[in-house]
């Protein structure tokens, strides 16, 4: 066994974490970037395809088509539009007015041009967090919603704070988190921006205990997923919301809070 490790003062392992952080942000950047061009060259105009939304996850689209079959849902909320892909599926899937910002002004002007043909659409170029805070007094409030998290790519990582607003203004929703780590399957990919920052359970057990939410994962294993293979949690208000999730066959409570 090496002992490197071990002999390494602090300020040399620094710096070499920090690089691996760099060289890890660095190559998610350019395949980001690698699928921004694609859409623009091969798909200019969003298409609807297997392949296309919710990363290319089957089981994931199927937990998203028992969801607003089996709760009254009457807008959808998605934060971090990136190209506009999960936002043009969830569009011609549940026909119900969406409403979804984006940070970057380069993904936002790419999406609204790729999801220009699509009605009822609402795109912003704003942070999620305010955005959240400006339909908590518009037009969705008081109503019943489903809320599709992905905002979560920069160093500030807006989750907590964006799980907090939904849960002390509205009282029916459900809530998707994108790239979350499932505790008991590692074959599904998830976030770490470093200490502290890792989408796992350990960062939503304070937010399901103080907002009293009830915690669903994927009930499907990865080896049966498709597309990219991302984990994702799903919240919902404690009540009827709950309930009808621990019906579903596509999500298993977890219960270890």
């Amino acid at each position: 066994m090496s002992i490197a490790k071990y002999l390494l003062p602090g300020f040399i392992k620094a710096p070499y974490f920090n690089i691996k952080k760099r060289v890890e942000s660095l190559e998610t950047s350019v395949r980001c970037l690698e699928n921004a061009i694609d859409a623009m060259v091969v798909s200019p105009n969003y298409v609807d395809t297997d392949d296309v939304g919710f990363n290319g996850q089957r089981c994931r689209k199927r937990i998203f088509a028992d969801i607003i079959s089996t709760i009254s849902i009457d807008a959808i909320v998605e934060t971090g539009t990136w190209i506009g892909n999960t936002t043009g599926y969830m569009a011609t899937t549940a026909h119900k007015p969406i409403y979804s910002c984006e940070l970057s002004p380069r993904f936002h002007a790419l999406s609204k041009l790729r999801l220009r043909e699509l009605q009822g659409l609402h795109l912003e170029q704003c942070d999620s967090r305010q955005f959240l805070q400006k339909l908590s007094r518009g037009d969705v409030t008081g109503k019943s919603v489903f809320f599709y998290l992905d905002a979560h790519w920069y160093d500030d990582l807006p989750l907590n704070e964006e799980v907090g607003i939904i849960a002390n203004h509205w009282h029916e929703f459900v809530i998707m988190i994108d790239d979350f780590k499932i505790p008991d399957d590692p074959g599904y990919g998830y976030d770490d921006y470093g200490p502290g920052k890792a989408l796992t359970i350990d960062l939503l057990i304070p937010l399901a205990q103080k907002h009293h939410l009830g915690v669903y994962f994927p009930a499907a294993q990865s080896s049966e997923e498709t597309g990219a293979r991302r984990g994702c949690v799903v919240l919902a208000s404690t009540g009827i919301q709950s309930e009808n999730l621990s019906r579903l066959s596509t999500l298993r409570q977890w219960r270890n809070l």
